[in-house]
């Protein structure tokens, strides 16, 4: 039995929040509506003018907030040091990073972190950096349910994707959520790289009379890229399976109102294809690396030296970081109008 403040239904929001003021307030159960009244739950020795009563109430479950919270006493304090508590969220699938001196902690830091998200059902630890020529990161189940395939929600859309089979990353929503806000009607956009989707398909979306191609070399992920057109029902978005190198710019020279490279590694050596694929005044969006001390000028300087060499001209018209990389790098976007 719990004891309660006993307030009149229609008083109850206006009680509550004095309550909460005083400090008297206990959050750990869940207050209960009666006949015409709403029974709050007080802290033990909460002194209080209003009538007070027993009650049976249900307590509140007591999940913890953060990852830290939820390993609060189980690690040592070096331990604790060592752990790495960002993660991604791949729809319910947690990418997590395990160092090698809490390999042993492994599944202890996954259950709580499964303890601590409730939506998260399965979490998988990095076994290797994005590598090969379909620059997959593979990832090994260590908690929850046995399977690497998801359905990741953004922007509107689904995108089923298997963290084993094809490259994704959720830390782009950002950008591909601002170049779809640059998509005009009826404009026609090339998407290299497109892995499982996700730019080409937002894009698609966000202007429905727009023409989109997006290339894939991985036969895995085109498999998932077409699945993804139907399921977001994109009839303006086509899959073109195969390599950049050799399939652009061919019948797409000079098609392209807008480019989207999202290759930050090694996308340099794609520019002499790509950029013969738009139009005069057409606008590339290229990712790249940059240092901490000048992010944007390897990335200005490949397109510009790129563009040159095709003989056309290439003027910046926007620059970002989209992220810190490492301790000393930073993953950039610069946009540029290609003459």
């Amino acid at each position: 039995m719990v004891r309660c403040a006993k307030v009149k239904r229609e008083d109850a929001e206006k009680e509550r929040k004095r309550l909460a003021e005083a400090g008297a307030l206990d959050n750990m159960h869940i207050p209960m509506r009666g006949r015409g009244y709403v029974y709050f739950p007080l802290v033990k020795g909460a002194k209080i003018t209003l009538p007070v009563v027993q009650k049976r109430l249900a307590r509140r479950s007591e999940r913890p907030k953060t990852l830290r919270d939820a390993l609060a006493g189980k690690l040592t304090a070096r331990e604790s040091e060592e752990m790495v508590t960002s993660f991604d969220l791949v729809g319910d699938i947690a990418v997590v990073e395990v160092p090698d001196a809490l390999r042993a902690k492994e599944k202890l830091i996954a259950k709580a972190l499964m303890g601590a998200h409730h939506n998260v059902k399965v979490v998988a630890k990095k076994v290797g950096g994005t590598s090969g020529e379909f620059r997959i990161r593979p990832v090994e189940v260590i908690a929850g349910e046995k399977r690497t395939r998801t359905v990741y929600r953004e922007g509107g859309c689904e995108f089923e994707l298997d963290l084993n089979e094809a490259y994704f990353s959720p830390r782009l929503g950002t950008e591909r959520g601002r170049l779809c806000a640059q998509v005009k009607p009826q404009e026609k956009v090339i998407v290299p790289f497109a892995g499982v989707g996700p730019f080409a398909i937002r894009m698609g979306k966000a202007a429905a009379d727009a023409e989109v191609v997006g290339v894939e070399l991985n036969p895995e992920a085109c498999a998932f890229f077409r699945r993804n057109v139907e399921r977001n029902k994109c009839g303006n978005v086509r899959v073109l399976e195969g390599d950049v190198a050799k399939l652009l710019p061919g019948k797409y020279a000079g098609w392209a109102d807008r480019a989207a490279m999202p290759l930050p590694k090694d996308a340099k050596q794609f520019l002499a294809n790509v950029i013969p694929c738009l139009k005069k005044g057409g606008i590339l969006h290229y990712y790249s690396f940059g240092s901490m001390e000048e992010p944007f000028a390897g990335a200005e300087k490949d397109v510009q030296e790129a563009s040159a060499r095709l003989g056309r001209k290439a003027r910046i018209v926007f620059r970002r970081v989209v992220r810190p990389y490492s301790k000393d790098t930073e993953q950039v976007a610069v946009d540029a109008e290609i003459l």
